[in-house]
């Protein structure tokens, strides 16, 4: 089973993205990064033309070929950091998404595509938000946490510290500086960085087993007292990997 079937097969996230599809969907639509193809056959039932653009070449024989059963649906082998394109799009679907856009290209696209929307484009997703949480784990270096492992205690609230709105073009830089208070009296070792996708003013989706598992990040250990506050030092571009991430951990004062 490859990566693309994984993400066909993890129907919460196919599922609320074909929901908000149907609702959204309208006129000239492109789907970018459109991997299998199944958001952009979704779409076609609603628009009148579907752009759907994909350069990985390991996908793209297979997609094409599915695609050409779709009159209205367009297939482009193009890099969607940078395609050109004939006409602006009424709505624009980029589902190439990862925990707080780090490590994946859904930014870098939308601030290219952001010269074919008009004022009333629709975005599908409209936002997603992130959180960062202190906790004790065993970990030597980045890592996702799925599956609930590995195991993990939690040493504070989730704190939110960036939302991201897809239809204005976005910094891709980050650099927060992010209170946030312990919980109870541990040493914390790490933190969790957990997004939320906001498909729809109506659909908000938490992970899935394809969707923007959180990330732990190490830090140095660090004992905290109950109610304590830290300051957290938070770097990373988004779109610039998991190797792009800093971070540093400082008491209040």
């Amino acid at each position: 089973m490859t990566y693309y079937d994984d993400l066909v097969n993890d129907k919460l996230r196919v599922e609320a993205f074909t929901k908000v599809i149907k609702q959204e969907t309208k006129n000239i639509t492109y789907d970018l990064g459109t991997g299998s193809g199944i958001l952009a056959e979704a779409a076609s039932e609603y628009a009148s033309k579907v752009y759907a653009i994909e350069s990985n070449p390991l996908i793209v024989k297979k997609t094409r070929k599915k695609l050409e059963n779709y009159p209205n649906i367009i297939f482009l082998q193009e890099d969607a950091t940078k395609v050109e394109l004939p006409e602006k799009a009424d709505t624009i679907i980029c589902e190439m998404l990862d925990t707080a856009l780090i490590d994946e290209q859904q930014v870098p696209v939308i601030n290219h595509i952001h010269k074919y929307a008009k004022e009333d484009t629709t975005f599908i997703p409209k936002a997603v938000y992130s959180t960062l949480q202190l906790i004790n784990t065993k970990i030597a270096y980045i890592t996702y946490y799925e599956d609930e492992h590995p195991k993990i205690t939690e040493a504070s609230d989730e704190i939110r510290y960036d939302y991201i709105e897809f239809n204005k073009r976005i910094d891709e830089e980050i650099n927060k500086e992010i209170k946030i208070k312990a919980n109870k009296k541990t040493t914390i070792n790490a933190i969790k960085i957990t997004t939320y996708t906001i498909i729809n003013d109506e659909t908000i989706l938490a992970p899935t087993p394809m969707l923007n598992p959180p990330i732990l990040i190490p830090i140095k250990d660090t004992s905290v007292k109950m109610d304590e506050k830290l300051t957290i030092n938070l770097r990373y571009k988004m779109g610039g990997g998991i190797n792009s991430i800093q971070t540093t951990v400082r008491r209040n004062k």
